[in-house]
């Protein structure tokens, strides 16, 4: 069980090698790589035609010698790179062909990560939000299986990987809502769906839960009512705190999660995966100065430690 975090805004900050290099030095061993930079969501809404937005849209060949640079940094600093992120949200209302154009980006990731050697690659499905409230649950879940099903080819010719969806919340703050669970919060038709399309795609470990603990916690829903009913199908995490009024994305113990019940959760599970933090919020630039942030990144590895000596007993 290795101890990640999210490369988020800090190889941006301080730069690719100054970014692996004071992640290495707080102890991590592993990273969350943040492949969405790949794609801007505002040059996507911007675009009349979707066409030179994203790398991934060049030849293997292309891809690799971009991240080159990147992928020799992390070598150089032993960070196994045990997850990725891909970019978000996959749709916009309105214009179809975004989702279309999404999903070639997503096969291509695929299959970079089985030839780079990246196990998991999570993969936001679609919930309610701002853009679209008018929209139904069964129009939703029409678009997130034609997303998922479209990357079943890219999955069955990359055996290494595993797409993990992720439990999301929605808000509509112009309807004077709260927040509630979006996609993947209820964790019955989870592990339902999670099921249903590792049975289409010939293995049990194609499809995955990327666990995030911030958004639980912004939905109101238990560790002890969610993490039980995945099981398993829990494959990589994103943790982080909040107050359940913002996707702040905080280290524990500086909001209201309920770190003691999701350890032991976690340990009753038998979870053996990696403990993966998704605090980039937590070390901005503009929240903090530089001088402090390889602390907070140490303070950080500690309680990952922690977490890890918990829940492996």
């Amino acid at each position: 069980m290795k101890i990640s975090i999210q490369t988020g805004d800090l190889t941006t900050q301080y730069g690719i090698e100054n970014g692996y290099r004071m992640i290495a030095e707080a102890g991590f061993e592993a990273v969350d790589w943040n492949l969405d930079h790949a794609l801007s969501f505002s040059e996507v809404k911007a675009a009349e035609k979707l066409e030179g937005l994203s790398i991934f849209e060049k030849s293997m060949d292309e891809i690799l010698a971009y991240y080159d640079e990147e992928l020799s940094a992390m070598k150089k600093n032993n960070l196994s790179i045990t997850q990725a992120h891909a970019p978000f949200p996959a749709d916009l209302p309105g214009r179809p062909e975004v989702l279309d154009y999404n999903i070639a980006i997503y096969d291509k990731m695929i299959h970079f990560c089985q030839i780079v050697g990246i196990p998991r690659l999570v993969i936001h499905g679609m919930s309610k939000r701002e853009q679209y409230p008018e929209i139904s649950e069964e129009e939703l879940k029409v678009l997130n299986d034609k997303m998922y099903s479209n990357l079943l080819d890219a999955l069955r010719e990359c055996p290494d990987v595993t797409v993990c969806m992720e439990n999301l919340f929605a808000h509509l703050s112009q309807l004077g809502f709260g927040f509630w669970g979006g996609i993947c919060s209820d964790p019955h038709e989870a592990a339902v769906y999670i099921d249903i399309m590792n049975q289409r795609a010939g293995r049990d470990n194609a499809f995955g839960l990327c666990l995030d603990t911030g958004h639980l916690n912004i939905a109101r829903i238990p560790f002890c009512r969610y993490i039980p009913v995945l099981g398993k199908r829990i494959q990589c995490l994103h943790i982080h705190d909040n107050m359940q009024n913002d996707d702040a994305h905080l280290m524990p113990y500086t909001g209201n999660v309920r770190w003691e019940e999701f350890v032991e959760e976690m340990r009753k599970i038998g979870y053996d995966k990696d403990l993966n933090f998704e605090t980039f919020m937590q070390t901005k630039m503009c929240r903090m100065p530089a001088e402090l942030c390889p602390q907070f990144l140490k303070i950080q590895w500690e309680i990952g430690n922690y977490f890890r000596n918990m829940i492996l007993g």
